[in-house]
């Protein structure tokens, strides 16, 4: 059965320049994705974390919206450093720039924690000026660092607003045509808005996260904060996986991005122990994939040591008998 409408030619087209699209293109594009993912011409950049990878069907997608949330301290810094040096370090050979807009933390800082984790110490060992560091500590240390400067990475830790972040991608997008920008934002909140509220001002950054998105194709990172309402005595005993409302400003960031993934360490930062029956609570980051448009949802256990800012992969069900 076929559906035709007959125009009046003498009347003007109400479909033009008005964004529509037939459903013929639609299910063109649809069979287009398909034919990109068994030709294996699908552009995708994969972490070193292979179970994150099959959840997003391969890795991190241009033109798409990543939002790592959780309460302070329980490591959304750490597990977006770790993956994003992770991920230059797998796509070497592909044009990437990394921005960080690091308004909480400067990159020296990040650069610490990364040092960290690659010789094996806490942070605190490193700067200690009484526990002195030893000159081949040092030399290790400074070997490790030296070899980030062949990243393509940049901080910017002044407070800026979302119309500065998008002309400063705009006009990278006209330097560099082949590159791909992946921005990443420690923390959103902390973007400068003259919005009247907190709900306004993340509707206005996420709006132009999808308009960067839409137009160059970039990767947009957000480090968001839970609501503290996921601490209260209630929640935690009966109903402590974080849920989609609990996003701060969840209505804006929540529907506009393509993956929502929500941290949270419920022995080492609440001594929670029989969450999940089948993993050893102590070390435990549970990463929940609450929000994936096109791949799976669940929970991907890691072992995280935030002393040395040290992140990886569990194995399911890892606790002992």
């Amino acid at each position: 059965m076929t559906h035709e409408t007959q125009p009046n030619r003498a009347s003007q087209d109400p479909f033009k320049d008005r964004g529509f699209r037939s459903i013929a293109d639609s299910v063109n594009k649809s069979l287009s994705e398909i034919k990109k993912g068994m030709l294996g011409k699908r552009v995708v950049y994969p972490t070193k974390w292979t179970r994150l990878n099959r959840n997003l069907l391969g890795g991190l997608q241009p033109g798409k919206m990543y939002v790592i949330a959780g309460r302070p301290g329980v490591g959304k810094s750490a597990f977006s450093n770790q993956m994003i040096f992770d991920l230059l370090d797998n796509n070497s050979k592909k044009n990437l720039m990394v921005l960080y807009w690091s308004f909480e933390m400067p990159g020296h800082q990040q650069i610490l924690r990364a040092g960290a984790k690659d010789v094996k110490k806490e942070v605190m060992d490193l700067l200690s000026v009484q526990k002195k560091l030893r000159q081949d500590e040092y030399d290790l240390y400074a070997e490790k660092v030296t070899a980030y400067t062949e990243y393509p990475i940049y901080f910017n830790n002044i407070p800026r607003n979302i119309e500065y972040i998008k002309k400063t991608n705009e006009e990278i997008a006209q330097f560099y045509p082949e590159t791909l920008v992946i921005n990443v934002y420690d923390h959103s909140r902390l973007i400068l808005s003259k919005a009247d509220t907190e709900l306004q001002k993340l509707n206005q950054i996420s709006k132009g996260c999808m308009w960067m998105q839409a137009k160059m194709g970039v990767i947009n990172i957000l480090l968001s904060q839970l609501n503290r309402n996921i601490e209260q005595e209630h929640r935690a005993r009966n109903q402590y996986q974080p849920l989609l409302t609990d996003l701060f400003g969840g209505d804006s960031i929540g529907q506009d991005a393509h993956v929502v993934m929500m941290l949270q360490r419920p022995f080492d930062l609440y001594g929670i122990t029989d969450l999940y029956c089948d993993e050893e609570p102590e070390g435990l980051l549970a990463v929940h994939i609450e929000k994936n448009r096109d791949g799976m949802l669940g929970m991907i256990p890691y072992e995280a040591d935030l002393s040395t800012f040290t992140i990886n992969e569990r194995k399911h069900g890892n606790k002992s008998n």
